[in-house]
């Protein structure tokens, strides 16, 4: 059971993934939260300083996260924040009833097909519908490393945000399971992975 939090951008809170595996998180701009590479099987941090860690991703999440993963903040001092500034910049999907001309499906097709990337003011004030694009049109593979880096402005829920950093931790994969989709063809081992994660509907894991 999750713990009720008052959101405070740079603060930090604990996850619990499974029985013996924890993680933090970091709250950046509501709804964004930042994730590093650090783990472990009790969820008692202290003497961490994420400028010695790697960054593994950022992502929009619901409510549900807070309220079935996180077990609480972690005290002030048990974390020295990372000096690396949040990034600006995310892939929108198109989908076929907002994108007309860049969604190249049909409506019978996968619902969100294709995107491209905007930029969020850090700080808030501008909702990823009215966000200034950067580069619309994403293709592969002239802009897979772009389409790799960036992540997608689809929420997570706390099952599926689970199980990527489970599987980062026992496979050392961090992926968005959901590009299998959104981006047809950008990598290859789909057949050597499954079952993918929840991030995609039964179907297609």
């Amino acid at each position: 059971m999750g713990s009720r939090i008052v959101w405070r951008k740079g603060d930090f809170v604990n996850i619990r993934l499974r029985d013996d595996l924890y993680t933090i998180g970091q709250m950046l701009t509501s709804p964004v939260m930042r994730f590093y590479n650090v783990f472990n099987n009790n969820g008692v941090w202290s003497d961490i300083n994420l400028n010695n860690v790697d960054v593994l991703f950022r992502v929009f999440i619901d409510r549900g996260v807070n309220t079935q993963l996180v077990t609480g903040e972690i005290k002030v001092g048990a974390i020295v924040p990372c000096d690396i500034p949040d990034d600006p910049y995310w892939i929108k999907p198109y989908t076929l009833t907002m994108d007309a001309g860049h969604y190249m499906g049909d409506r019978y097709s996968f619902p969100f097909l294709g995107g491209k990337i905007i930029h969020l003011d850090v700080n808030g004030g501008i909702g990823t519908t009215l966000a200034p694009v950067v580069k619309d049109d994403l293709v592969l593979p002239e802009d897979r490393e772009l389409i790799e880096k960036y992540e997608l402005t689809n929420m997570w829920g706390a099952d599926s945000l689970s199980a990527r950093l489970c599987r980062f931790y026992d496979s050392g994969i961090n992926r968005d399971d959901l590009k299998f989709e959104v981006f047809p063809g950008l990598w290859s081992d789909r057949d050597e992975l499954r079952p993918l994660t929840c991030r995609l509907p039964v179907p297609f894991r």
